[in-house]
């Protein structure tokens, strides 16, 4: 993987944090390092303990992701965000949960 994609992706993760901070989700941990393994380890606000993939990326292969989400949360919960190319939202799907959009918190249109 090239800098400039590890740099996206970098730069997904961090926006990732952001919008799951700005929703009560508590980082346990950043395990992105680059192996088969989730990005973020996080608490939802009812104290559930969720495996996050984030996906920052111009193409959405739902079914890709999901696989790899699952792979890398074992048998625990997934969470898989997908930051929507040039805009500041994300489509959100995980275990037990129904697809929904977030939107991150600003006032500017990007």
């Amino acid at each position: 993987m090239g800098k400039q994609s590890r740099d996206k992706g970098r730069r997904g993760e961090r926006a990732a944090k952001d919008l799951l901070t700005s929703r009560d989700w508590l980082i346990l941990a950043d395990t992105s390092s680059g192996l088969s393994t989730d990005d973020l380890v996080c608490q939802d606000p009812g104290g559930k303990v969720v495996s996050v993939e984030v996906k920052n990326t111009k193409m959405i292969n739902v079914p890709e992701f999901v696989k790899q989400a699952r792979a890398n949360a074992k048998k625990n919960h997934w969470l898989l965000l997908c930051h929507l190319d040039n805009t500041r939202s994300w489509l959100v799907m995980g275990k037990g949960r129904l697809p929904v959009i977030w939107h991150e918190q600003s006032n500017e249109v990007k």
